[in-house]
């Protein structure tokens, strides 16, 4: 089953409903099975179907991966998006195994829209950079898309913190880690982040001043992405 940006990424297709608190058992007492999009250390995402969650430590869960037909660790920041296999539901990977996040913490309540934050700040990283002018967009920016009761300078810290791609990788020409995220992203975000991604780089006239640079926002967030 492959979780393409057409397919289960579309939220007008599919009924999406936030799962909170224990998943472990679904109905009739089976054992849940999900698809998972994955990014591994080496920025490569696959798509596998795991079962039997179970906590490992605070980020990890461990769980037996259909793909490899064996029990593998999961962490789950780099999970980019779960399903449900039997009903299509879009799961927040922070509630498949109780007590790994608490519903209000900023990593679950960004789960939907992690691919967009991760791909809006890696487009930062290499053009603008990161700097305080940056990171005030992309504060803005996870505040537009979710309401939050964390501070700003919560925000600001834990868009600091989140690992998005291997900028090394990207500079020696790899840009397969954030082809990646630019799938993932909803369609129904691309307007708003390439809205995001022209303040991020936007000179006086709010205009990119590398023309390259705006030739990537067309690119990478426009209504039809090249990823």
């Amino acid at each position: 089953m492959h979780l393409s940006r057409n397919s289960v990424v579309r939220s007008d297709w599919i009924i999406l409903r936030v799962i909170c608190g224990s998943i472990v058992e679904h109905t009739l007492g089976k054992t849940m099975r999900i698809y998972v999009g994955y990014q591994d250390e080496t920025g490569t995402i696959t798509e596998r179907e795991i079962s039997d969650l179970r906590k490992q430590a605070d980020k990890t869960i461990d769980a037996f991966c259909h793909l490899r037909n064996d029990r593998r660790s999961f962490n789950l920041d780099r999970i980019i998006r779960s399903v449900a296999v039997d009903t299509g539901e879009q799961l927040n990977p922070y509630q498949l195994v109780p007590l790994m996040r608490d519903p209000d913490s900023l990593d679950s309540l960004t789960w939907r829209v992690r691919p967009a934050i991760k791909a809006l700040k890696f487009f930062s990283l290499t053009t603008r950079g990161f700097s305080k002018r940056e990171r005030q967009h992309l504060n803005k920016f996870v505040k537009e898309l979710v309401a939050l009761p964390q501070s700003n300078e919560e925000i600001s810290d834990w868009v600091y913190d989140l690992w998005c791609a291997d900028l090394y990788q990207y500079r020696d020409g790899d840009d397969k880690e954030y082809k990646g995220l630019l799938e993932y992203i909803p369609p129904s975000l691309l307007e708003v982040c390439r809205a995001y991604a022209i303040k991020i780089v936007g000179g006086a006239a709010n205009k990119p001043e590398n023309s390259g640079w705006g030739e990537r926002i067309e690119e990478e967030f426009g209504p039809h992405p090249l990823v």
